[in-house]
């Protein structure tokens, strides 16, 4: 997430009233460190745990809450109960295997193609970032599980 979405970020958190308060810093701070486009909220309360603000666990669902209604982060159910996030800044689609539970991202290129020939064909308009396809990965396939 580059340092210009952050400050619009923290500017757009201002502009509606809320306060731009340290542990919130400190879990965007977490999303922007995460190291990767997936992450659920249980890992960024580990990521801010040991941090000086040290949010607790509300503060960091209702930083994730606020974070999706600004368009900064979209939320996922993917393989398992636990809610996964994905930086909105990385636009993508999933490729679920229920096989063995991988997820592979599908790359905005790939969905725009697709988004189109669905638009074209239904009228449907398909929100890229919400995309998450069941299936079974090579491997499985392979192996016909």
């Amino acid at each position: 997430m580059p340092a210009s979405l952050v400050d619009r970020t923290l500017a757009e958190i201002r502009a509606g009233g809320g306060r731009v308060t340290p542990a919130r810093r400190a879990v965007l701070a977490a999303i922007l460190d995460a190291g990767r486009h997936h992450f659920t909220a249980a890992e960024i309360f580990a990521a801010v745990d040991g941090t000086r603000s040290r949010p607790d666990r509300a503060t960091v669902y209702r930083t994730l809450e606020l974070l999706t209604e600004l368009g900064v982060v979209t939320p996922l159910q993917l393989a398992g109960d636990a809610t996964v996030y994905h930086r909105s800044d990385h636009r993508h689609g999933h490729l679920l295997c229920a096989g063995c539970d991988a997820v592979v991202e599908i790359p905005d290129t790939a969905l725009r193609v697709i988004g189109s020939v669905l638009e074209d064909e239904t009228g449907f308009v398909v929100d890229p970032g919400r995309v998450a396809i069941p299936g079974r990965c090579r491997a499985c396939a392979g192996r016909g599980t």
